[in-house]
């Protein structure tokens, strides 16, 4: 089964989550990649980085991103700003690799589904984040 969620859903979803004071933009750039779009202040540009998907798993989601210096010292600082907002059991983020690592199984509103569910792939099309989900096996949900 595939489940998708549009650009502007994630983009609301991200701004309630911390408040109004994250909005991100996403654009298409590939079947693994979006670029990420974020502008901190209203007199300065927006930054931009390109986020790619590296590994998909019901405990680990591996996503990659390529930054000048100036970037990622906002981005270090949009992490620190936000570790108050997101717990660092659910998010990694590691500035000295350009990695971040979500983990969906620490999410208490996925431990649920994600007992029934196999994420299998996420990647990216014009507008939305998609997700192929497989059913597991329920022999073992039973015993």
């Amino acid at each position: 089964m595939i489940i998708t969620i549009n650009y502007n859903e994630l983009k609301e979803i991200i701004s309630n989550r911390t408040n109004g004071k994250v909005n991100l933009d996403f654009c298409y750039v590939n079947y693994d990649t979006v670029k990420v779009s974020y502008k901190p202040v209203a007199f300065l540009p927006a930054v931009n980085v390109n986020v790619q998907i590296k590994k998909v798993g019901n405990s680990k989601i591996i996503l990659s991103y390529n930054a000048n210096n100036a970037i990622d010292m906002v981005i270090r600082g949009l992490a620190a700003f936000l570790d108050s907002n997101i717990p660092e059991e659910i998010i990694e983020l590691d500035t000295t690799n350009q990695v971040v690592t979500l983990y969906p199984d620490k999410v208490e509103q996925l431990h649920k589904p994600l007992e029934m569910i196999a994420l299998q792939q996420l990647y990216f099309e014009e507008g939305k984040v998609c997700t192929k989900l497989k059913f597991k096996s329920t022999d073992h949900i039973h015993k």
